[in-house]
């Protein structure tokens, strides 16, 4: 049995792992965390106990997964390094600087990091890399569609889709929304459009448009169980694995 603690375990991402680690027979959630000033610190969730400090309930864990803000994400991610317990983050939102804080983590503890979780969005990458190479002419663009509490913006799979297409077309000019007389669109401007609205989980739309034609990439998360699910997976996948820095490529190349 594997021993997980949830961080942002009232979250959506949070309640959604709880249902489903409910119907797992080999993961087990010891423990939980919240923000100070959260009405669940000291109270159960679904008979889980929820603390407000991760050092209170990481001991008998073998694996922590995050599903936070990027500053609550380093602020844990910094107390339980440690304990060199596995660690799962499914945040979304961080800059560089905290990108490569985490990677420094990894020298010490085995870390997995993906902003979206999902086995489908993970193969919407890789045609993404596939159909940019193979339409090298066609010009791109990205579309993504989320609820409208979504604070970050453009979604981190958004982002990770113009990495692909940046490693490919390196001089690739990244542009976010258009407004006014904007001229001729240049050869090598990507857009990138968010929608915020509704309750909408997540939809992903890649664009890749020629003459006379175009064709359209799209992802649509129906619920969050595909994430949680996602993050399972990645806990199976890290807890026996050495101090480095995994993704989900790593996991979905082991399949």
């Amino acid at each position: 049995m594997i021993k997980i603690v949830v961080c942002g375990i009232c979250g959506r991402m949070g309640k959604e792992i709880i249902s489903l680690v409910n119907q797992l027979d080999d993961i087990d959630i010891v423990g939980g965390v919240e923000a100070e000033g959260s009405g669940y610190i000291g109270k159960t969730i679904d008979g889980i106990k929820v603390f407000n400090d991760i050092l209170e309930c990481i001991g008998e864990a073998d694996c922590i997964v995050e599903f936070t803000n990027p500053k609550a994400t380093i602020d844990n991610l910094t107390r339980a390094e440690r304990s060199k317990k596995g660690y799962v983050i499914g945040t979304t939102g961080f800059n560089e600087d905290e990108i490569q804080m985490i990677q420094s983590y990894s020298r010490e503890i085995p870390i997995f990091l993906a902003p979206n979780m999902s086995r489908g969005v993970n193969h919407l990458y890789r045609l993404v890399e596939l159909t940019t190479r193979s339409l090298e002419r066609y010009d791109i663009e990205i579309i993504e569609t989320h609820h409208r509490n979504k604070k970050d913006a453009p979604s981190g799979t958004a982002r990770a889709i113009a990495q692909i297409i940046g490693s490919i077309k390196p001089d690739t000019d990244f542009v976010y929304g258009r407004e006014g007389i904007i001229g001729v669109r240049k050869e090598n401007e990507v857009g990138i459009c968010s929608v915020r609205g509704g309750d909408v989980v997540g939809e992903h739309r890649v664009l890749f448009l020629g003459p006379g034609e175009f064709i359209e990439l799209r992802h649509y998360a129906t619920s969050r169980k595909a994430f949680a699910s996602g993050a399972m997976d990645a806990v199976r996948f890290i807890v026996n694995k050495g101090p480095g820095f995994y993704t989900m490529k790593d996991l979905m190349e082991r399949v």
